[in-house]
């Protein structure tokens, strides 16, 4: 059996090549043969062939489709993560994005808020609809904080509106009157020319504030040692990797109150949530005075991500979806 992914990146430091680089690797590990066309990437990729495709990103999957005059000649599945069920499909969903996902075998989706949302799309394909969620894989280890913080604090995010990364800055600001070795970080890809000017404007402002760039994820266990806090301020989200990445790897987090945060985190026992510039910096002061709290909490986020976010039981999940679409093939 051989699985041809469609996925907008490989290459460039994104949520989704971390992604399919994970399915990748425990794929072939279970010796299901796999390749790759990073669609949105210019590589001149060679379309193997393939038993099954999996498709990742129904709206701009179905756009490089139009543009190429792509046809789908294999049974599919389409993985759907934060963009498309929350921003894309909520103002559209035409006569194409229909019949590509009424033809779909599967929809796989991140968590069960996300499953409503394609419910809610059409109800016809509650059944076909899966929730697995992602796996986290940790190449590396990461050491344990010292009791005593700055605090550093770092935001993974690439720079577009969504992610809204200056949201907590006037928080930030008071903050840095407690803490005057505070330090705060944003990490990612320069998606939006707007939002990178605004954050280089409130760089040139705030000492403290620093923008690193893209990072791969291959190398961001440097990151992680650094970091001392971790924080996501998006509007939405699908399901936040450097969030789980955070939790898995020891690290307390603060994220912002939206549906896939809510289901991620529960509130003073494996990270802190927030809605107000109040209650954030209420979360950051409990992690930096409360040490053996702040201890008890990373415990259980670690403990949570091992039990709910294993990559091998991930694998498992889809390896049993492209089985069900094997057999249908003889």
């Amino acid at each position: 059996m051989h699985i041809l992914f469609f996925a907008p990146y490989f290459n460039q430091p994104r949520g989704n090549s971390t992604t399919i680089k994970r399915l990748v690797h425990f794929l072939q590990h279970k010796n299901i043969s796999t390749s790759v066309i990073p669609y949105l990437e210019d590589d001149n990729w060679h379309l193997s062939e393939a038993d099954i495709f999996h498709i990742l990103h129904a709206t701009r999957f179905l756009q490089w489709a139009k543009e190429n005059n792509f046809r789908i000649n294999r049974p599919y599945l389409v993985t759907m993560g934060g963009t498309d069920i929350n921003i894309d499909l909520q103002t559209r969903l035409d006569d194409d994005m229909f019949s590509f996902l009424n033809d779909a075998s599967f929809i796989t989706v991140f968590t069960e808020d996300a499953k409503e949302k394609v419910k809610h799309l059409f109800p016809g394909w509650a059944n076909k609809t899966i929730v697995i969620p992602q796996g986290i894989w940790m190449p590396w280890t990461i050491s344990p904080m010292e009791d005593q913080l700055s605090p550093h604090i770092l935001l993974p995010a690439g720079l577009r509106p969504v992610k809204d990364v200056l949201h907590v800055l006037p928080a930030l600001d008071g903050l840095a009157s407690y803490y005057p070795d505070m330090s705060f970080t944003i990490l990612g890809a320069k998606l939006d020319e707007s939002v990178y000017q605004q954050v280089q404007k409130k760089i040139e402002r705030f000492h403290w504030m620093d923008y690193a760039g893209v990072v791969p994820y291959e190398v961001m266990k440097v990151w992680y040692e650094k970091a001392q806090i971790v924080i996501n301020t998006s509007l939405s989200e699908g399901q936040s990797l450097a969030l789980m990445e955070a939790m898995a790897a020891g690290r307390p987090v603060i994220a912002r109150k939206n549906e896939a945060n809510l289901q991620l985190i529960r509130h003073g026992q494996t990270g802190w949530l927030y809605e107000t510039m109040d209650e954030f910096q209420d979360a950051v002061h409990t992690i930096v005075h409360q040490a053996e709290f702040r201890k008890k909490v990373i415990q259980q986020a670690r403990n949570w991500m091992s039990e709910h976010h294993s990559p091998e039981t991930e694998t498992l999940a889809y390896i049993h979806l492209y089985k069900q679409l094997n057999n249908a093939l003889r």
